[in-house]
């Protein structure tokens, strides 16, 4: 079973196979190959070349002889089973795959579930074409996602921001694609992807931004600090514990670094320091930053169960620490 990056590079050098299977729970990636392989039809043939059909309303004889027809003023013919799942009797397909047409390619989109891999088509598309399952992302791995996705993109985002984009906007990847470009078409300052930027281009509340916290904390506002962990208490989803350590750690990282760097524009934002993190610098001492750090470690063991036999109340907790610490 070939990866979506190797199919994407073949189709881009003209490596075409007859068949395509794409199947899995993951709709993003599947779209993404059946606009790439649509693309590969000339606009000016995509009316008598390009022939779609979709599972509820069709046959698979319909089908088939499609893709057994020539190509009209062109070199190939793009036959597009959508939604087949929903075809009756799709295991018929087999014995056109089995001798296909030299200058057709059949597509079978199978979204939302994986084939049964007893049937006869995927086990044949192993030999005769290209089967891809576009397999849902667990919810760890989205953040690292939207990372390498901005990166595709030419553009630039954070971890402890890309977490953040992940914890609001869930699993959905075209959500998340289509949210992020809402940021990318506002390019203010080039195409990085900042706190500020996802505030205000996708509408994430600052008011209840997880990003926000370790500054609310560090800065002392007691008030909005209560609302917050009120708000995260009753919508744990919206800053899970890895996430808020994580955010805790990047910002205490760029404390530390404020309390020896001298100040200088340039580099401050090479590495990240804004003018909250100096006010902070300027407020603690080394030592509570280090012991600060101490406390995360602890808690991240937590998190993960060691240690502790509760995971649900661990963010008051961990804030009750460092405010001591802070006060001391």
């Amino acid at each position: 079973m070939k990866s979506f990056n190797s199919i994407i590079q073949d189709i881009d050098k003209g490596k075409l196979a007859p068949i395509y299977l794409l199947d899995g729970e993951e709709p993003y990636y599947i779209d993404r190959l059946l606009e790439k392989l649509e693309n590969t039809v000339p606009e000016e043939e995509k009316d008598f070349n390009l022939i779609t059909f979709y599972g509820k309303d069709s046959e698979w004889q319909e089908v088939v002889n499609a893709a057994r027809q020539f190509p009209m003023f062109g070199e190939r013919i793009l036959v597009v089973l959508r939604e087949a799942s929903q075809l009756k009797d799709i295991n018929e397909l087999a014995a056109y795959v089995s001798a296909p047409q030299p200058s057709t390619i059949l597509v079978i989109e199978h979204r939302f579930k994986k084939m049964d891999g007893r049937s006869k088509l995927p086990k044949l598309l192993d030999k005769k074409g290209v089967y891809f399952t576009s397999s849902k992302l667990k919810e760890d791995q989205i953040p690292e996602w939207i990372v390498q996705y901005c990166q595709e993109n030419n553009s630039k985002i954070g971890f402890p921001e890309a977490q953040l984009i992940a914890a609001n906007l869930g699993d959905d990847l075209q959500k998340i694609a289509n949210e992020l470009s809402k940021i990318w078409l506002n390019p203010e300052g080039g195409r990085e992807v900042t706190a500020e930027k996802i505030e205000k281009y996708i509408g994430i509340n600052r008011e209840f931004n997880a990003l926000e916290l370790p500054n609310v904390l560090f800065d002392n506002n007691t008030g909005r600090l209560a609302n917050m962990l009120n708000y995260f208490s009753a919508n744990p989803k919206a800053a899970p514990m890895p996430m808020l350590i994580g955010l805790f750690c990047s910002f205490l990282q760029k404390v530390y670094l404020a309390q020896f760097v001298a100040q200088n524009f340039t580099k401050d934002r090479q590495l990240g320091i804004w003018s909250h993190h100096r006010k902070v610098a300027t407020r603690y001492a080394p030592s509570q930053i280090h012991k600060s750090i101490a406390v995360l470690e602890e808690f991240s063991h937590k998190a993960v169960g060691i240690d502790s036999a509760n995971k649900d109340d661990l963010l008051p907790e961990m804030v009750g620490k460092l405010q001591a610490l802070l006060r001391a």
